[in-house]
């Protein structure tokens, strides 16, 4: 996780716009859309709409957003590089489709590191374990309990290869419990059928789960961090759990197709980084689970590349095949 000193000092820095990009040609000229890769009510859904109500107003043309569902975010990723460099046609990702999936498939339409443009990172969380309203289960000794009768344990995620299918692969080496991975087409999709009791546990940020966890319908066991959030103090982080290596985060960030003009692109950043500074916009990002954790292109471009690093030793760890 980024702290939170580091990040507003590069808000404070992303503000002081560029004499370059002050000579830009104006932008926007027309209706900005920001593509999703995944359903309405997930942490990067939630993002999307928040930028794009804020930035509706400040670049005076409308903001839609647009999901775009399937293939671990690809799909979305993939109409976005085949876009205009115009900046007219913006991605709204989180990792898997820009630091995960190229270590996953096989096959990829489009290379994160060369077709998609960095423009800034915006926020991060980390993920939760929690258990359904229709388990046993209300705490992470409960769970790990059940090894002992070899029962089989389902647990959703939002596709093949992103950090929750790694998390749950790397929670069943760790511990020897017999977790089944089921993948849907998105967090909220896979918040549903928890709820429903279709499957038993889910590794997700807290955007998308925060409101069942306030109401008592979904039971917080961990979080994916060394040391316990501030949100929900009462969960204990997975070192205390004894899980080595587990502090796995969700970041969102904001990427265009290759080709975009500098200026353009400086521009952008620095126009996020001033909604993501205003104090009314982190504490609804706060109070959804996520942190403001504001990168600049070029800072976000080397940070992609340690992620893939970070989770290829996962990979290698877990032994997953590429799709």
């Amino acid at each position: 996780m980024i702290s939170y000193k580091k990040s507003l000092l590069m808000l404070c820095a992303a503000l002081v716009l560029p004499l370059s990009a002050l000579a830009a040609d104006p932008y926007p000229v027309k209706q900005v859309k920001f593509t999703v890769g995944y359903a309405p009510g997930g942490g990067t859904d939630v993002i999307a709409r928040l930028l794009a109500s804020e930035l509706t107003g400040k670049w005076s043309q409308q903001v839609v957003v647009e999901n775009k569902t399937g293939a671990g975010g690809m799909i979305a990723a993939q109409q976005v590089v085949n876009s205009s460099p115009d900046g007219h046609a913006l991605l709204i990702a989180y990792t898997p489709e820009v630091s995960l999936n190229k270590l996953v498939y096989k096959q990829m339409q489009y290379d994160p590191l060369t077709d998609l443009q960095p423009i800034a990172l915006a926020t991060s969380a980390p993920l939760y374990l929690v258990a359904g309203p229709k388990s046993k289960v209300t705490t992470y000794a409960q769970l790990v309990e059940l090894k002992k009768t070899n029962a089989s344990i389902s647990y959703g995620s939002p596709g093949i290869g992103g950090q929750q299918h790694l998390a749950g692969e790397l929670l069943k080496i760790q511990t020897g419990m017999n977790l089944i991975h089921v993948p849907y087409r998105g967090t909220s999709q896979a918040v549903a059928d928890l709820l429903g009791g279709q499957i038993d546990l889910l590794f997700a940020t807290a955007p998308s789960i925060i409101g069942h966890i306030r109401a008592g319908t979904l039971k917080p066991l961990l979080v994916t961090s060394n040391s316990r959030d501030a949100m929900l103090p009462d969960v204990m982080s997975a070192r205390e759990a004894g899980l080595k290596d587990f502090e796995i985060s969700n970041w969102f960030g904001m990427f265009g197709p290759k080709g975009m003009n500098a200026q353009l692109v400086e521009k952008i950043s620095a126009d996020v980084a001033t909604v993501l500074a205003d104090k009314g916009v982190a504490k609804k990002l706060s109070d959804q689970g996520l942190s403001v954790t504001y990168m600049a292109p070029e800072r976000l471009r080397a940070y992609v590349n340690s992620e893939m690093k970070k989770y290829g030793d996962i990979i290698d760890k877990v032994g997953l095949q590429k799709q």
